[in-house]
């Protein structure tokens, strides 16, 4: 069984250290997200053994709304090497913004792209007039932990 820690917080706007193209998300990225969400997750505690074929559904199915409202204006990718390296998705999910999904490919971690993004997020959320942010985060996922809580 897996184990996740909700957290909620409150939006503050957010200063960005490192300067990334932040593109957006739509439809036609899919295939190239599930092959870096893969990339990102194997041998981690958040992979339970999914398939490129099975995270491309589940791509699929947050970016047309079926697990709740996606914010495509607050989710976004950054490609290195032409690829994708770093995403945040992110839904509604009971009338508040939740993050469904935000990875770094192993070879652009530590790079500040995951924070990047977040703080890119939570600017934009802050403009579309959302006051929290909620995510759940698997309990030993310590460097995602300490992102969220910077």
């Amino acid at each position: 069984m897996s184990i996740k820690i909700r957290m909620i917080y409150k939006l503050e706007p957010q200063k960005l250290k490192k300067s990334y193209n932040f593109n957006n998300i739509d439809l036609s990225d899919i295939d190239n997200l599930a092959s870096s969400m893969l990339k990102a997750f194997e041998n981690t505690e958040d992979f339970k053994g999914e398939t490129k074929e099975e995270l491309t559904e589940e791509l699929r199915e947050v970016i047309q709304s079926n697990f709740g409202v996606f914010i495509p204006e607050a989710s976004f990718q950054i490609n290195q090497n032409e690829q994708i390296a770093s995403v945040i998705l992110i839904s509604l999910y009971k009338e508040k913004p939740l993050i469904s999904e935000l990875f770094t490919i192993r070879e652009f971690m530590n790079l500040g792209m995951a924070s990047g993004l977040l703080k890119r997020s939570i600017n934009k959320l802050i403009l579309l007039g959302y006051k929290e942010l909620v995510l759940y985060v698997h309990h030993k996922n310590i460097k995602a932990i300490n992102i969220y809580k910077k």
